[in-house]
């Protein structure tokens, strides 16, 4: 994460994406990924750069699962919970992970590297049970092998 203020990050990605209501998913997607979430400053930010208001700036940051109002951890693991993911073993994987780090879905552990969350799809149906750490993808898990993985992020 950085310290860096919403407005410094919008006005590089100005310089970068140039203006217009084009920009606004990549600006919530900077804003996101280096702060680790979108801010009600971020968001003013952004439709000020983009010439929208903030509602529509809200509605693109709360529809999206991967954008977070909420501050979250340095490291962010998304465990797929869609049927064909269940029907491999996501809920033991669920359960050994919320044992592991001592947090629910939705939760970052105490120390802010970790936060654990639940999506609806990674693409990855083929290879289930799936995971996501970062923006790195984990597949054909056992709960084992995803707590090994958290472990290595601490």
């Amino acid at each position: 994460m950085t310290n860096r203020k919403p407005a410094e990050i919008v006005a590089e990605g100005v310089r970068r994406y140039g203006s217009g209501q084009g920009i606004v998913m990549q600006l919530l997607a900077d804003i996101n990924n280096e702060s680790g979430h979108v801010s009600e400053e971020a968001m003013r930010e952004v439709a000020k750069a983009a010439g929208v208001s903030t509602a529509e700036v809200q509605s693109v940051a709360t529809f999206y699962s991967f954008f977070s109002l909420e501050p979250r951890g340095r490291h962010i693991v998304r465990l797929c919970e869609t049927i064909s993911c269940d029907m491999k073993g996501s809920a033991a994987i669920l359960a050994a992970l919320e044992k592991e780090l001592g947090i629910a879905p939705g939760q970052t552990t105490p120390d802010g590297k970790v936060t654990l969350e639940t999506t609806s799809c990674l693409g990855l149906c083929d290879q289930s049970p799936a995971m996501l750490v970062d923006n790195t993808p984990h597949s054909r898990l056992t709960p084992e092998q995803a707590c090994e993985i958290v472990r290595g992020l601490k």
